[in-house]
């Protein structure tokens, strides 16, 4: 099992949003001080490396930019 881990800071249910669009991979979050911890894993045959989940976790910590509502 390959597993990466990161502390991001977003609530979890705007994360639980991006999560749903990452396949193949098995995600948990647990709520952490001003953040949420993200564990991201992947089974050895998966296809996944080390780097691939790396590059999910800087994905789900990028800013996302939502527009303002013309009212």
């Amino acid at each position: 099992m390959i597993e990466v881990s990161r502390t991001l800071m977003k609530s979890e249910p705007e994360l639980a949003e991006l999560v749903a669009a990452v396949e193949g991979v098995e995600v948990t979050m647990a709520e952490k001080g001003f953040g949420t911890r993200v564990e991201v894993r992947a089974t050895e045959g998966s296809g996944f490396g080390e780097a691939d989940l790396e590059r999910i976790l800087d994905g789900l910590a990028e800013p996302q930019k939502q527009p303002f509502s013309s009212t």
